[in-house]
This record gives C-alpha cells, structure tokens and sequence, in this order.
C-alpha cells in the first residue's frame, strides 16, 4: 500500500498485520521474534501511485528522547517506544530498511527517532476491503504464536542446569578454602575406602547374575526332564498300565512325581474305583444338593443338620486356597466345588460335610473333571486311615497315633523326647494333616508330590511323610515353645524343597509292609484288651 504527502515526507508502506502483531505482542509478559516484518519507505517521485482512500499519512512531531525505563520496559510501551527499530540512514530522510529486531537491545542515551503515529482507522478500513489478505496475516499471525512458544519452551528445556555433584567427585575433591586440606593419609584411605566399596558391588552383582544364569538353567532342565518324563508316561506306561504299574521302573519314576500332563489320570488308576460310582451318578447328586439349597432358603423348618452342612460348605469353599483366587467367588472353581461337595454330602449323608474335605476337593479339581473328582473323593474317603477319621472313630485314631508314636520314637529320638516333656502329642498337629492330606500346611507342588506317592503306596505314606518333615525342621523345633511349634507345623514354609523332603522321608525307612504288620499288631492288642474289658464288666454284673 502505498502513500503521498504534500511536504516530501517519506510514504510508508505498512502491513496492517504486522502492526497488529506488534500491538499483541506488547500485552504479552513472553518474548516475542518478529519475522518477516519490514516497512518499507519511498519518496512521493513515483508518478504512477495513485492517491485513492488507502493513503496513510504520517505527521513528524518534535523528536521524543527515549527513556530507560522505556527501553526495558518496551513491551508495554510498544506503540509510543519503538525502541525495537533500527534503520541505517539516521532519524531523516528515507527508511529504506527499516526491521524489527529484539525489544531487548542495548541502550544508548543518546539515541532519539522520531516515531511515526499511524491512523488506525484507516487501517482498519484496508483490513475490511481486503478479506483474503487478512486471514493470511492471521495464519502467519498463529504460526508466529507457536513458533514463540516452541522457542521458549526450548530454552527452558536447554537451560543451563547446575553441574551434578557425584560420590566419587566428593571424594576426591579438595575441600573448601575455609576448610583445613586433607592430609595424604586421608584422601589415600577415602580412596580405598570407595574402590573397595566399588569392588564389593561388581561381586554382588556378578553374583546375582550367576544366581539367575543358574536358575535359569535349572529351569530348562526341570522342563526339559518333565517333558521328556511325560512322553515316557503317555507312550510306554499309560497303554500298558495293567502290566507295568508295580514294575521298579514305574515305581522309581514315580517317586520322583507325575508330570502334570499325567497326573490326574494316574490319580484315577491309581485310587481304583471300589464303589463303582458313575457320572451319571454326580449330576444327580448335584441336582439334589441343588434343591437342597434351595429348600433351606425357602423353608426354615429344614433339618439343622443339613443347614449346618450348607452353611460350612459355603464358607469353607471361600477360606479354600485364598491365594490362588480361583475358588472364592467369582472364580473359574467356585461353583465346581461347590457341587462337588455338595454331591458328596448328599452321597454320604452319614457323613455330610467335614472341614478339610474342600481342601481335598479343590486338589483333585486342579487335575481332573468334576465328575471324576467326585468319584475320587468318594473313593479316598473310603479307605481306612481316612474313613476313621472323617467319622470320628477315636478307637481306630488312637490306634493310628499309637502307631506314629511307636516309629516317631523309633526314628526321632531326641525330637520325640522333647514333644513328650512339653506335652505336645500328635493329635495336635498329625489331624490337621490327615484330615486334608498335608494340602493346608504345605506349598501345593509339594502337596501334589506327596499325593502322587500317597495314592501309590496308601496310608503308610502319610505318616512316613509326617516323619520326614519332623526330621528336615528337627534343629529348629528343638528350640521352639510349645505354641511356637503348633503355629509352625500349621503353616511350614512356602520354600520348602520337596527334593530334600523326600531325602527325608526316605531316611525314615517306614515302608508299607513295616506299617501294615505294626497296624495289625495294635489292632489286635486293642480287640484283646477291649474283649478283657469286657468279660470282667459281664463278670461284675
């Protein structure tokens, strides 16, 4: 745009934008970089600019000296102070590059200019007539924005930060003037002090990673062994199960434990099936326990026994593995085991419901289909040892806590020793580990291991194993207090070992055959007894 004045002024030419921006720009507290922006200025000798309604005209009133304050201030002075201006031909004559540079130039006393008020509405009128131009000025204007922000959110990510002060830097650095210096004996010694604090790290952690190689391999090793162990079970023994299954071969592997892949079948072969009990059989034991519940919601006049037995049910499934969350509400087993122990306590109403059998059931649903697990159960539940102790036949507990006594003493004799002068007996703890077969108070991949041996040898395996954990923890339960030891033996570690059990429980010595032959002998010393004390009771009367 182009002006004229009749007294030889100069004619600026002057983007309406830029004069914008500027005005924008000293309302803001952050810095702001003008690109671009330039004024130019020519004398009125060029006959071909017409003088239309876009003139401007620019009036020089008396030179104004510029002050300190503002120059420093300049932002908020922008439009009197155009201090940000500088132009190579002085304050007279023509400006022919007149640039906006940075409001934070230095200062000179002595400077003056001449500054040159505008006409804003006729600016404002230009700006009207010329749409197009406006919003390019304004996209400029925005893109002017972001560039002053990114710029200064660069420089404050660039800042210069004060330098980091190190350990080693402190320990070898001098100390302060005001300070007395370190003599040689100290710095020598601070020194070594930080090398072998250096080296005491590089071992432990060298250390570390020797532990993680190792147990990575050992990992792959165990993997290895169990994969390699599996296809032995599924192809050589499995087929042929009736043929091998009292070999040494099959008896030596299996001590070792069952692959998983194979575990809850071996269970089932192992265990049998005396009471020939179908699937069938389960989904309508399931049923019934089923309309047995809800007959407790809806009638309060339902036997006490058969609420209790709900009731146990119910909060005992809950308190069942909490850990794994997988048999409390909500969890992929919940209403398994909920049927399959109500399928039982309808199957078995002489015996319902007992604490620990959710523990029982809740091992077997980890290996095998509900339906099959009912049948286990009922079937494990039937064998001796435990079908005294779930029906509470205290004659039969007795004999089978004579019997541990007799090769606790015999294996144990300073452990057995120490039980018997505190008093502590094994009612106290061996219930416990009968009633849900160690599967409460052991970590589960040893539990599952003990099974897999329990369901090979019968119940002479229990107390054997009883035996060996006694004999791994004997050092520390010498020196434990009488409840010190219940809580223990309640709960025993989450690191056990089940290698080094076994090792244990095979220092025993406490085979089948030995337990059978002691059972039968208390048995029959207990029928003689039991016959004496009846004849003299028939006799008195």
């Amino acid at each position: 745009m182009n002006g004229l004045e009749d007294n030889n002024t100069p004619i600026l030419e002057v983007d309406i934008e830029e004069v914008r921006s500027i005005s924008e720009s000293s309302s803001s507290n952050e810095p702001r970089i003008q690109h671009d922006s330039t004024i130019r200025s020519r004398h009125d000798s060029t006959q071909e600019q017409s003088t239309s309604s876009s003139v401007h005209s620019f009036e020089h009133p008396e030179p104004e000296v510029l002050s300190p304050i503002s120059i420093s201030n300049g932002r908020k002075h922008h439009r009197r102070n155009h201090s940000n201006l500088s132009t190579g031909s002085g304050r007279s004559g023509s400006m022919d590059s007149v640039s906006l540079g940075n409001s934070s130039l230095d200062y000179n006393p002595h400077f003056t200019e001449t500054p040159s008020p505008i006409d804003t509405s006729t600016l404002e009128d230009i700006s009207l007539h010329d749409d197009e131009d406006s919003e390019d000025a304004e996209s400029k204007k925005k893109q002017n924005s972001a560039s002053s922000k990114m710029s200064l959110l660069a420089r404050k990510l660039f800042k210069r930060s004060e330098p980091v002060v190190l350990t080693t830097n402190l320990i070898f650095e001098n100390r302060p003037s005001n300070l007395p210096a370190k003599n040689p004996e100290e710095e020598q010694a601070q020194r070594k002090a930080y090398e072998e604090m250096v080296a005491v790290a590089k071992r432990k952690e060298v250390a570390e990673l020797k532990k993680k190689q190792r147990a990575a391999e050992e990992r792959k090793k165990y993997e290895e062994s169990v994969a390699a162990c599996t296809n032995v079970w599924l192809k050589e023994i499995l087929p042929e199960w009736h043929l091998v299954n009292h070999t040494k071969r099959v008896h030596n592997l299996w001590w070792r434990g069952l692959p998983p892949k194979v575990r809850g079948t071996v269970w089932k072969l192992a265990v049998g099936n005396e009471l020939q009990l179908t699937k069938s059989l389960y989904y309508i034991m399931v049923d019934r326990a089923q309309d047995t519940l809800k007959c407790c919601k809806d009638n309060s006049r339902i036997k006490d026994e058969t609420m209790e037995n709900v009731r146990d049910i119910r909060l005992d499934v809950l308190r069942t593995f909490p850990n794994l969350c997988i048999f409390q509400e909500s969890g992929p087993y919940h209403e398994q085991l909920l049927d399959v122990l109500g399928a039982y306590a309808s199957y078995r109403p002489d015996v319902g419901y007992v604490q620990g059998m959710s523990f029982l059931t809740a091992v077997l649903l980890l290996n095998m289909d509900p339906a099959d697990a009912f049948i286990l159960l009922s079937n494990l539940l039937h064998q001796p040892c435990q079908r005294a102790f779930f029906r509470m036949d205290a004659d039969m507990m007795f004999v089978y806590f004579d019997v541990f006594n007799l090769f606790f003493e015999e294996a144990l004799p300073p452990l057995f020793n120490f039980f018997t002068h505190i008093q502590l007996t094994p009612d106290l703890y061996l219930i416990g580990w009968v009633f849900t077969l160690f599967s409460k108070s052991l970590p589960l991949d040893v539990v599952s291991r003990i099974w897999d041996v329990y369901f090979r040898d019968g119940d002479s395996f229990l107390f054997a194993a009883a035996l060996g954990i006694l004999r791994m923890y004997m050092p520390q339960l010498l020196h434990m207090e009488f409840e010190v030891i219940l809580q223990f033996l309640r709960k025993l570690p989450e690191d056990m070992n089940s290698d080094v059990l076994f090792e244990h429980i095979k220092a025993v010595g406490l085979t089948p055959r030995k337990f059978q032959h002691t059972m039968v002998e208390l048995v029959d010393m207990n029928n003689v007894e039991r016959r004496k004390k009846n004849s003299s009771l028939s006799t008195t009367n």
